[in-house]
């Protein structure tokens, strides 16, 4: 099991820029208060205001990052959601049989797609808890290997099931010897999911360039990751896409909210990793799975998309003491008072109804499930090497 310095990147996430940039607003809230005025203790408020009109106008945030503002949302869950962490449970979702929601039927039909058998390897990047790395382990016997923004969630994967879990970002890995040394070239097969869709910040929402490179990026490290001389050579990866259904005012607040909690952009089909992963994959299968999605959030409630969690004395201590560490709690108290997630399922969200045909004409997002294998000889391993992405990502 890799070596990870788990008590510090615990500590980086406590505090990190972000919260730095929220002391010194509070701080100069309170001296305008003391100073000038009572009302300058909304200083901060104004702050914010300002930040986002900013954001809007620029399409650039001035004060806080993306990037931690997505690690900090799964430690918010990490310590506010019942049941979420590991014990056959994803943040991902499961899929809808005869039986209800079934985990493993996910995660059978993903070994199905990636070809997967005794002694091969498989690497999955935003691997969560590691309950997919576990299956792979344990049922099938893999060699399983994670790579995971968030070091609560890095620190259980090690701790409760012994994994080997990088704590790192994977456009790190890129610009890493030392990763690279340990990873590349290593896997039989290497799975995304359900975090693509963070790769894009907000910030980057109308620059289809830099989207082109992010993905491109993404797709040329699933290719240094995988072993060419395997069978299998296959990636697997789920990703929510935009619509284009037409938009109004509700839409832009919910989509307010929805970056606040969990930053990110959706792409669209013909934008995203389907049409930057070419280069060096080929598509094997596209397949829709939004309802078994949506229908996870209706039918578990302890799921993170309609989550309705109970509150202890610890969570409120926890609210509270992240007051001071991270700007956006309110934002997270407006979103699940919104029930934002849940309206970009378009109408009737909370249907028991599983229909594909009717979901595709009302909402705002469409989830797929895609494999793709790589490309035969050298000549796409080497296109280009999307050099200006990799300056990007060691910047």
């Amino acid at each position: 099991m890799a070596k990870d310095n788990t008590s510090s990147a615990v500590l980086l996430n406590a505090v990190d820029r972000n919260t730095v940039v929220w002391w010194a607003l509070l701080l100069a809230s309170a001296a305008l208060a003391a100073t000038l005025s009572p009302w300058g203790g909304l200083f901060w408020l104004a702050a914010l205001a300002g930040d986002d009109v900013l954001f809007w106008v620029f399409g650039r945030s001035w004060l806080f990052d993306s990037e931690l503002r997505v690690r900090r949302n799964y430690q918010w869950i990490h310590n506010m959601y019942d049941g979420t962490a590991g014990s056959g449970r994803d943040l991902g979702f499961n899929l809808v049989t005869d039986a209800g929601l079934s985990q493993r039927a996910k995660y059978e039909h993903m070994a199905r797609k990636l070809g997967l058998r005794k002694g091969m390897a498989v690497c999955d990047v935003g691997c969560g808890y590691g309950d997919w790395l576990k299956y792979c382990r344990d049922e099938l016997g893999c060699e399983a290997v994670g790579i995971n923004l968030t070091p609560e969630q890095a620190d259980y994967a090690r701790r409760e099931y012994g994994l080997e879990v990088h704590t790192a970002n994977w456009k790190d890995i890129l610009v890493s010897p030392d990763l690279q040394a340990r990873l590349f070239g290593r896997f039989d097969a290497v799975t995304f999911m359900d975090t693509v869709e963070h790769y894009v910040s907000m910030e980057d929402r109308d620059d289809l360039e830099k989207q082109r490179r992010i993905y491109e990026d993404m797709c040329l490290l699933a290719a240094r990751l995988l072993d060419e001389r395997s069978p299998s050579r296959r990636v697997f990866l789920s990703c929510l896409h935009q619509t284009r259904r037409p938009r109004d005012w509700k839409f832009y607040w919910h989509a307010y909210f929805m970056d606040k909690m969990y930053s990110g952009h959706y792409p669209f089909v013909d934008e995203g990793p389907l049409a930057a992963c070419r280069r060096w994959f080929g598509v094997v299968s596209v397949e829709d799975k939004t309802e078994d999605y949506r229908l996870t959030g209706v039918r578990d409630r302890r799921h993170f998309q309609a989550v309705s969690f109970r509150l202890t004395p610890r969570k409120l201590a926890y609210a509270a003491l992240l007051l001071l560490l991270d700007p956006h709690v309110l934002h997270r108290v407006l979103y699940y008072l919104n029930d934002s997630w849940m309206f970009f399922y378009g109408e009737d969200p909370y249907s028991p109804v599983y229909d594909q045909d009717y979901r595709k004409t009302v909402s705002w997002v469409l989830l797929y499930w895609i494999t793709l294998e790589l490309t035969p000889g050298p000549a796409p391993r080497a296109a280009a090497s999307s050099a200006s992405g990799l300056r990007e990502a060691a910047s």
